[in-house]
């Protein structure tokens, strides 16, 4: 494999967390030539950047539930039908990411609860997306 291949490939698992003695035994590449390369391109700012970038796409993610599930509450509670696009979405949300199943819903609403059920989640899915 061509050096320039292998120095992608160690940046690559660089930015994804893991360390220059890790990446040198896998790839087989001496550990002074990986940290000529971290510091020569600058891999830690990377890896800071990449790190940034997730934590930002996860706040934005929790805040679009948030406001999802308020949407499907007031919805609800004046009997407007809901989307099947909007139940879907928040299914497949809280399917991938269990931490955010606990987000409350903001105090504009305080007599709807603050959680979907489990007993909720499951008629949705068995109601709207067939999944038995």
């Amino acid at each position: 494999m061509s050096k320039m291949k292998l120095f992608k490939q160690a940046e690559q698992m660089y930015l994804k967390g893991l360390t220059v003695s890790e990446i040198s035994l896998q790839l087989g590449i001496a550990k002074r030539t990986l940290f000529y390369w971290k510091k020569k391109y600058d891999w830690d700012k990377k890896r800071q950047e990449a790190m940034y970038d997730k934590t930002l796409f996860k706040e934005d993610l929790q805040k679009f539930v948030q406001k999802l599930m308020a949407r499907i509450a007031n919805s609800k509670q004046q009997e407007i039908p809901i989307s099947q696009a909007e139940y879907y979405s928040l299914v497949n949300i809280l399917k991938l990411f269990p931490e955010l199943k606990e987000l409350e819903i903001p105090n504009e609403t305080p007599q709807v609860k603050k959680e979907l059920s489990s007993d909720f989640i499951r008629q949705i899915e068995r109601d709207i997306l067939g999944i038995e």
